[in-house]
């Protein structure tokens, strides 16, 4: 019995030591949301609670701005200035840098956060986007519905820095993202410091008309066409940089082996069918 009690014991002491706290008030600490609206002060703020650690207390909000939705993530140990741990279009996977990297109990306490808030937002406003998964954004979701039929290949994530960490990776060639042809892959990541700016990124895949089509926050993640690539390099490029890949055509019905760099997917994302295989 002493063995059992003293087991049991164990567990709840790893337990209350290892698990954050969760909270949800209905208000941030004031100075920590206006540091949040300092950091983009052209963005709607959203408050979505609390976690704490032994070390430090973690902020959760969410922002909007016009096409543009993500998500940041301030840290604050009592008696400091907060600073932003993290903000991207999606948090997942969480970075894993020293300097900026979060707790994995953490983690676990966002992702519980971000699910209830998204399943309170679906019982008010059944939308297609608005679904109980621990995502705001939808760019790289949106990015996969066109290019996983046709390639085999996905993006896997909802992150800007993710999105542009596979596409260097993965089956693609780099080109001009000024001149990005028809069926490339753009991607601006979300760029940020401690103690801001924050500069939403996005991503998106160049259509046959020239245009970018990309998941609008606006239409509850719908895939709209917001910009030129002209447009996209005025908006993004200066603040965010951009990047543009050109998948290699699958050599494969299951895109496990892509052909050389000469051929590639010529994908339209207005109408989700490929054009066919495009060569230099």
């Amino acid at each position: 019995m002493y063995f059992h009690w003293a087991v049991g014991g164990l567990l709840l002491w790893r337990f209350l030591v290892c698990s954050p706290v969760i909270a949800q008030p209905a208000e941030a600490p004031p100075a920590v949301r206006a540091f949040v609206q300092h950091a983009d002060p052209g963005a709607s703020v959203e408050y979505c609670g609390a976690v704490s650690s032994s070390k430090f207390d973690y902020y959760l909000f969410l922002l909007q701005r016009k096409e543009l939705a993500g998500i940041v993530l301030v840290r604050q140990r009592p008696g400091t200035l907060p600073v932003i741990a993290d903000a991207d279009t999606s948090l997942f996977p969480f970075r894993a840098d020293s300097a900026r990297s979060v707790e994995i109990p953490v983690q676990h306490g966002i992702e519980i956060l971000l699910r209830k808030r998204n399943l309170a937002k679906k019982s008010r406003t059944p939308q297609r986007a608005s679904s109980p998964d621990p995502d705001v954004s939808a760019v790289g979701r949106e990015i996969d519905r066109v290019i996983y039929p046709l390639s085999g290949f996905r993006l896997g994530s909802n992150s800007t820095r993710e999105i542009l960490r596979v596409l260097r990776m993965g089956p693609t060639v780099a080109v001009d993202p000024r001149t990005a042809p028809p069926g490339s892959i753009i991607v601006s990541p979300t760029q940020s410091s401690i103690y801001g700016p924050i500069y939403l990124g996005h991503a998106g895949i160049v259509g046959s008309d020239g245009l970018i089509y990309s998941a609008d926050a606006r239409y509850g993640g719908a895939r709209t066409k917001n910009y030129s690539v002209a447009g996209w390099s005025k908006q993004f490029s200066g603040s965010n940089g951009s990047y543009a890949f050109i998948l290699h055509a699958p050599s494969d019905k299951d895109g496990q082996r892509f052909q050389s760099q000469i051929t590639w997917l010529n994908i339209d994302p207005s109408s989700s069918e490929s054009c066919g295989i495009s060569g230099s």
